[in-house]
């Protein structure tokens, strides 16, 4: 029992990366029927209901209970997040997501680490050595070696291409976001209430972006008409449970335990995750070919890390 609590960081790093990936594969079959942009919608707006009543059980009150601690920079840097890495971000994913297959979507995850490194070294002043370079050029190698013979994809080579570039553009988002906010999570390492006040904050601007875009293109096309197909309902309350609550939550807690590296190595564990989930569930294939890549991936993930 104090093996376990000893490790807690470890295992909800771990437990992000296993909800992030079971939300990938819910979220792959919701994309066949609602659009990305409902999707996420949906998504955000759930658990930012979640996270507001955990903080009330938890006695934290939802109305600025850091008064006088943040900083308008703070504040900015949260909506940023939240616009960029939530509301923007997570909508071309979806969507690349559609293209390209859950597989394939894990192949380009590996990209997440070496962004967060890059914006860290350009926004943060975190340094990149010699051997976090070469990790990042195998990943770029491993996902060109990975992409030029896909034939049990069932769309046009042009149309993978394009769903790479989407993923690849989403990740990039994503990394940045989470740099823009770790200054501020910072300020409050170890206080989990506060830690989950920040995430649940920033879901407010992620939900808004795609409630106007939503709104504004519903006028053309009615989105709304696909969420009366009652089949979608289980995967997409399910895909937005483990995606922004649970996943969410086991992310910025064990980060709050650990070493940041050490809870992005962990949490790069989803690539892995996604490819075995996504064949037991979504009969996606794992080929050779795709193992290969996966397996130089994330060897370049790795020595990210040890550089």
């Amino acid at each position: 029992m104090n093996a376990i609590f000893l490790y807690t960081g470890e295992i909800l790093s771990l437990l992000s990366a296993v909800f992030w990936a079971l939300a990938v594969v819910f979220l792959k079959r919701v994309g066949e029927k609602i659009h990305p942009i409902g999707v996420n919608l949906f998504k955000n707006c759930l658990g930012a209901i979640l996270l507001a009543i955990t903080l009330l059980v938890l006695g934290e009150p939802l109305i600025d209970p850091i008064s006088g601690v943040f900083t308008t920079e703070d504040y900015l840097r949260i909506i940023a997040s939240g616009i960029i890495g939530m509301g923007i971000a997570d909508i071309i994913f979806l969507h690349s997501l559609n293209i390209i297959g859950a597989g394939i979507t894990a192949l380009v995850d590996t990209v997440y680490s070496p962004f967060v490194i890059f914006f860290a070294y350009i926004f943060l002043g975190e340094h990149l050595s010699p051997i976090q370079f070469a990790g990042g050029g195998i990943i770029i190698g491993a996902i060109i070696y990975g992409s030029l013979k896909l034939q049990t994809i069932p769309v046009s080579r042009k149309r993978l291409e394009y769903g790479i570039l989407l993923g690849v553009i989403a990740i990039a988002m994503m990394a940045f976001g989470i740099v823009l906010i770790k200054p501020v999570l910072d300020k409050f390492q170890g206080d989990l209430n506060k830690l989950l006040w920040i995430a649940g904050f920033r879901l407010v601007p992620g939900s808004l972006i795609p409630l106007f875009i939503f709104l504004f293109i519903n006028r053309k096309q009615n989105l709304t008409n696909a969420f009366r197909d009652r089949s979608v309902w289980a995967p997409l309350i399910g895909g937005s449970i483990l995606a922004t609550y649970l996943g969410i939550s086991c992310w910025i807690l064990g980060m709050s335990l650990i070493q940041a590296s050490n809870a992005s190595i962990l949490n790069q564990t989803a690539t892995i995750f996604i490819l075995i989930f996504a064949r037991i569930f979504l009969k996606e294939p794992l080929t050779k070919r795709r193992l290969t890549t996966i397996g130089f991936a994330l060897l370049g993930v790795f020595l990210v890390f040890i550089g």
